[in-house]
């Protein structure tokens, strides 16, 4: 005890700084001191500091993607101007030698025929290389023997053809230069952007005048095979610089860093609720290291419900840091953190009522030292009963007949909570007078109820009316307003802007599900029908003996469940505006099992209780929100809820 005083008075210290701290960061958006004008002239450094990075990172990819395109456009100009170099010496020579072959000459007679003169001389041209194409004979031979207008139309169609080779090679080297010159643009952008100067040159484009002679082609091309060299080794340099800016523009200079000063004032003042949080569960531990540490490992250790409770905490406050990390912690003030916090533990409430209630029931069924896997099917069969009475849509029976508005969510109500109480009667008799285990009873009915159910919805589109959704969706200004009403007709209930928030909270379901808490914990307590149903849990044949009808009992706990899951079924329809028969309720079994056991409640029966239960709802609940905010596998969800069913019921105390 006396090491955890020391510490606890470490905590203490450490606490009372945090604290002090957090409260001083909330100053300094709202107050006028030394401190608050630091921390808004770091806001302000900050934000420089951000823009010139922002920018520069924006820019940085760009000029990466346009060294990339200039690269394959350069590789792709010196193979254009190899090839054309290629061609145009293959031409000269061949015209020279009389030994072109034969691509070549079905290109000149394309050429030719290109030319929409119709003379003499191109028709002998066309004769001319058409009487040598087949054997590969001198080209210029044929010519020769020609007359000089041949010769005239043989040379032009040549330099034509070498006039196309040098345009397009022109046309490459020109495009390669072009995407060389953005790609040098975009780097030196990048360098600007981050106050950084960089002496990049410019590209210009090559002015290249067409030759007019033919030894003036394979000259003219051989410089510009060299210039495309020259082009792939620019290209080679900018890539490496591109790359260089793109790692530059991931931090600014070092000469425009914030000061230590600065990043700590930031610190304060950005996460002061933070800070302050951390303070706050920093000081309640000292308090109870200091003051009652023994008490607290005692309880601890001897009451199963405190160790539950202190358990839910801990969850709560890991939701809490998780939730206020997702939006940074950057709430303006402590009332704007803490609304969205109570919304949140709301949101967190209201999607678990449907489990929390099933577990209700649930842990009377696990104190008998029995197990309903039919909660599921169960909800899903009530819901199509009491939508199939609302159905508003042209299949409603009721609705046609004139059965509308409130007196049919009645009828709908009445049906769903009737139904329910018959499957659980006849789930406690088969499983009491038909003596068949829990287990297969209830696996049975889970599988019947699922099924009957589809097969009465396969063919139809159930529509629920929107007015229904009041019984689960009143926000609690709705549900002041009509209390209010019921005293003022013209009563007109409106929220401060402070607390506007309130107003929207919807909290029909959790009430409910405090509701039923309080009574089942009630019966728990304070009845001789909470008492016959530890003691039947405990040991059934002593009960029997002492006069307790265990059968009885057992139905009266089935028909219960099914009761309770109706309620859950009503509010979850009128939630939704209904609900898909098919998936509705899958799972729910393994929940509030899974709720029941962390709970506190044995799974060997005759312990437990409802207010553990209701630590379990919350505990397995935030799981599953802390699931979807730390961004886990929805897939491994279910693996966790196992995980802890498994821990928690090794974690029990057995008897010998």
């Amino acid at each position: 005890m006396k090491i955890s005083r020391i510490l606890g008075a470490v905590a203490l210290v450490l606490a009372i700084v945090l604290i002090a701290c957090g409260i001083a960061g909330n100053t300094f958006r709202t107050h006028d001191h030394a401190l608050a004008n630091r921390y808004q002239e770091a806001v302000e450094h900050e934000a420089s500091i951000q823009k010139h990075a922002d920018s520069a990172q924006k820019t940085a990819p760009s000029a990466v993607k346009k060294a990339e395109t200039a690269i394959k456009q350069t590789d792709t100009a010196v193979k254009d101007a190899q090839e054309a170099l290629n061609t145009v010496t293959a031409l000269y020579e061949g015209y020279q030698a009389g030994s072109i072959s034969e691509d070549v000459v079905d290109r000149l007679l394309d050429t030719s025929k290109a030319i929409e003169s119709d003379t003499e001389s191109l028709k002998a041209f066309e004769e001319a290389i058409a009487e040598n194409a087949d054997t590969y004979k001198a080209l210029l031979e044929s010519i020769k023997s020609s007359g000089e207008e041949v010769k005239d139309t043989a040379y032009t169609l040549v330099f034509g053809m070498m006039e196309e080779e040098f345009a397009s090679a022109v046309k490459s080297l020109n495009n390669a230069e072009s995407k060389l010159d953005a790609a040098f643009k975009g780097v030196k952008d990048v360098y600007t952007k981050s106050d950084i100067e960089w002496a990049g040159e410019t590209i210009q484009k090559s002015k290249l005048d067409t030759p007019s002679t033919l030894e003036g082609f394979v000259e003219a091309l051989t410089e510009i095979e060299k210039m495309t060299v020259s082009l792939k080794e620019k290209t080679d340099f900018i890539a490496s610089e591109a790359q260089a800016a793109l790692s530059e523009s991931a931090s600014v200079s070092k000469k425009d860093a914030l000061s230590s000063s600065e990043s700590l004032v930031l610190l304060i003042g950005k996460t002061h609720i933070f800070i302050t949080l951390t303070g706050v569960i920093l000081l309640v531990i000292a308090l109870i290291a200091i003051l009652i540490p023994g008490k607290f490992v005692h309880a601890w250790k001897h009451i199963p419900v405190f160790s539950t409770f202190i358990t839910a905490i801990v969850m709560i406050i890991i939701l809490t840091y998780a939730h206020g990390n997702t939006m940074n912690f950057a709430f303006s003030s402590y009332g704007d953190w803490a609304s969205k916090w109570l919304i949140n533990m709301v949101n967190v409430l209201r999607s678990n009522a449907s489990v929390g209630m099933v577990a209700l029931g649930m842990t009377f069924v696990i104190i008998t030292g029995g197990i309903d896997l039919a909660v599921g099917s169960t909800l899903a069969g009530i819901s199509t009963v009491v939508m199939v009475i609302l159905d508003v849509s042209q299949s409603g029976f009721f609705t046609a007949h004139g059965l509308t508005g409130w007196p049919n969510f009645l009828v709908a109500i009445g049906a769903g909570l009737i139904a329910g109480v018959v499957l659980g009667a006849l789930t406690g008799v088969g499983i009491t007078k038909g003596r068949v285990p829990p287990f297969i009873v209830t696996l049975g009915v889970m599988n019947i109820v699922r099924s009957v159910a589809q097969y009465f919805t396969k063919s139809t589109k159930i529509e629920v009316p929107k007015e229904f959704q009041v019984i689960s969706n009143a926000t609690l200004q709705e549900i002041i307003q009509g209390i209010a009403r019921i005293f003022d007709k013209d009563a007109v209930v409106v929220f401060p802007e402070s607390i506007k928030f309130l107003g929207d909270l919807m909290l029909l379901q959790i009430f409910y599900w405090i509701i039923l808490a309080v009574i089942m914990y009630i019966i728990s307590k304070h009845t001789a029908f909470g008492r016959h149903i530890f003691a039947v849990g405990s040991n059934e044949r002593t009960s029997r003996l002492s006069g307790i009808n265990v059968d009885r009992v057992k139905i009266k706990v089935y028909m219960l469940m099914g009761l309770i899951v109706a309620i859950a079924a009503i509010t979850q329809v009128a939630r939704l505006r209904g609900v898909d028969v098919a998936s509705a309720g899958s799972g729910l079994e393994m929940s509030a099992i899974a709720a029941v056991v962390v709970g506190g409640t044995s799974m060997a029966g005759g312990r437990g209780s409802i207010v553990g239960t209701l630590l379990g709802v919350l505990i397995i609940g935030i799981m599953d929100t802390l699931v979807i905010l730390l961004h886990i596998d929805a897939f491994l969800s279910n693996a966790f809820i196992g995980a802890i069913i498994i821990f928690a019921v090794l974690m029990q105390r057995k008897d010998k």
